[in-house]
């Protein structure tokens, strides 16, 4: 077994671990009361699994692509063995930004003009370039993968966009900071579990989808997410508005 073969090992059982405490962690927050001791204890938890389980994701997935270069396998060769290393570090990165969003949005509520820095905006539009060229490999490298690409691909352009308002007019919506926070915990947690059922829980059970229905555990994740998101954000939006109406 060479030294990359015990890194890669190392550094897949870090991802597998902070994979399933995030995963658990992450319901705590969605339950408990909002700003009280365990949302913030736990959800701390969450990000920093998450920052553990997103970063080891890029780095894992460029260390595949290194590693099929060094071993002579083109793209043209395995196209879908490179569009899930693809995959792999794009989900990281929208990922990552997602949940840095969210803290940053909470660590500078009081002073909003704060949340845009050069680094952040940066990450943002790292985010939204990885869409740009998910779509670009996808079409390029046509594999099983490709469907599943062009299908993630508007998850970093679409977050992205609504976290560059944010910060070019952090107060032209009331109470967006929640919003975004809301909305970016809950992206990542979308990411978690769909990380889950196709990785995790297949080869927890040993069971595997094949077919057309092996697109299910993609995409259910974000059918069951999206909407949920919508409609937490409206269900806030119309209690700050009858708080609002209700002080005045």
């Amino acid at each position: 077994m060479t030294v990359f073969n015990l890194l890669f090992d190392a550094l897949l059982l870090i991802h597998v671990v902070a994979g399933f405490v995030g995963l658990a962690a992450f319901w705590f927050p969605v339950f408990a009361r909002k700003g009280g001791r365990v949302h913030v204890v736990v959800g701390r938890v969450y990000a920093y699994c998450a920052y553990v389980v997103t970063l080891s994701a890029i780095v894992a997935a460029a260390g595949r692509i290194a590693s099929f270069r060094y071993m002579g396998i083109g793209v043209a060769e395995q196209p879908e063995r490179y569009g899930f290393a693809v995959l792999l570090g794009y989900l990281g990165v929208v990922t990552f930004v997602m949940v840095r969003q969210g803290l940053r949005v909470l660590a500078t509520r009081r002073a909003p003009e704060k949340l845009r820095t050069p680094v952040h905006e940066a990450l943002v539009w790292a985010s939204m370039s990885s869409s740009v060229i998910v779509v670009a490999f996808g079409l390029a490298a046509w594999s099983a993968v490709s469907p599943i690409l062009l299908g993630m691909s508007p998850i970093g352009l679409f977050t992205g966009r609504r976290m560059l308002r944010l910060m070019r007019d952090p107060g032209g919506e009331r109470m967006g900071w929640f919003y975004s926070h809301l909305a970016s915990m809950l992206g990542g947690g979308i990411a978690f579990h769909t990380a889950f059922l196709v990785f995790g829980a297949q080869r927890l059970w040993a069971y595997e989808i094949e077919g057309p229905l092996a697109i299910v555990p993609w995409i259910l994740p974000t059918v069951v997410g999206v909407p949920a998101i919508v409609i937490w954000t409206r269900r806030y939006r119309r209690r700050f508005e009858r708080s609002r109406g209700a002080a005045a």
